[in-house]
């Protein structure tokens, strides 16, 4: 499959990055095994490292986060857009113990896609669901769900049709995907906006092999990828742009819209 060399997608009147930073690592995701603590101890609760690393990757062209809304996290962005003077196009994820100051939080930042948290889209209980893509919708902003089981895909869709944008683990080795072929033909089948996630497979997989992988799949529309040093954006986004063909320069023309 041929790859769409261009660096947006666009979709319900916005203009979506193709690229977006990913958080994950900031939370100390357990998905990163043993480093999952090197991480807590650099970034948890901790916004002005946070904030470095997303000011580099907007000098690197970056033009869009997708944010777990922690306050720090949340933070953590607002200094660097502050401080490069990017507005960055935000998709974000409600926390499912406070969804209301997490949206509260999201709100701040003009962010434009929310998603429900994949600890409530298991294919066994969708309690909660509901509500949370209520407050997304009665905010004005875009719902979605981030998924950590695709196998749900189905009957979550078929619950709330009203769900625009899916996030979910895509990646070559089908790392976190359980049935790969299965999976991604949900989500191909199933006509919403698709964001890959654990692109890299939470490291485990090479960033060139990795990134033409997934930016082959016409479904997938946008990538979130974490990054934890300067070194992991500079090899990262640099691979991206390179099989994007296109130039991350930094654009002043980032509020979202067409």
């Amino acid at each position: 499959m041929a790859i769409r060399k261009n660096m947006y997608e666009y979709f319900s009147n916005l203009r979506v990055p193709r690229v977006l930073i990913g958080t994950s690592p900031f939370v100390a995701g357990g998905q990163f095994g043993l480093r999952a603590w090197e991480y807590y101890r650099r970034f948890v609760g901790k916004s002005e490292e946070v904030a470095e690393i997303i000011e580099h990757c907007i000098d690197l062209g970056i033009k869009g986060v997708q944010v777990l809304a922690y306050d720090y996290i949340v933070e953590a962005v607002k200094k660097a857009m502050d401080k490069t003077g990017i507005d960055l196009f935000v998709v974000g994820t409600l926390i499912p113990e406070d969804p209301q100051e997490s949206l509260k939080l999201l709100i701040d930042i003009n962010c434009r896609i929310g998603l429900v948290h994949g600890m409530l889209t298991t294919p066994r209980s969708f309690r909660g669901v509901g509500r949370h893509l209520r407050l997304i919708e009665e905010a004005g902003i875009i719902p979605g769900v981030a998924l950590h089981n695709i196998s749900a895909l189905e009957a979550i869709l078929k619950e709330y049709p009203q769900i625009e944008v899916v996030m979910a683990p895509v990646n070559i080795e089908g790392i976190f995907m359980n049935n790969k072929e299965k999976s991604l033909e949900l989500l191909e089948k199933s006509g919403r906006f698709i964001i890959a996630k654990k692109v890299l497979g939470a490291g485990r997989i090479e960033p060139e092999r990795a990134l033409k992988y997934v930016f082959s799949l016409s479904f997938v529309k946008s990538v979130a990828i974490g990054v934890a040093s300067r070194k992991e954006a500079e090899e990262t986004f640099t691979i991206a742009w390179r099989i994007l063909g296109v130039k991350g320069d930094i654009s002043r023309d980032l509020s979202g819209t067409e």
